[in-house]
């Protein structure tokens, strides 16, 4: 089973327009291994947080929707501050 997912980061910018700033490719089936919106929430944090990390992304305010094909899992806004270390 193919379980290719597109992650998008979006920035809001002060105006409220949200601009693409990431876009990664997983295969992943995490998003599968519970049930419900909050499971899926939970996760996309988590491989968001793990990505903005690596990513060197800048602080502020993103929403971060996971598509699978033309269907979106799920879409979850989170106010990003890197750790300092």
């Amino acid at each position: 089973m193919d379980h290719l997912h597109r992650i998008e980061y979006h920035r809001r910018r002060p105006d409220g327009v949200l601009v693409l700033e990431h876009t990664e490719e997983v295969v992943d089936h995490g998003w599968y291994i519970r049930k419900g919106d909050d499971w899926r929430r939970r996760y996309t944090v988590e491989c968001a947080h793990d990505f903005m990390s690596r990513a060197g992304t800048k602080p502020g305010t993103y929403a971060i929707s996971v598509w699978r094909s033309d269907f979106r899992v799920c879409t979850v806004g989170i106010e990003w501050r890197p750790s300092k270390g």
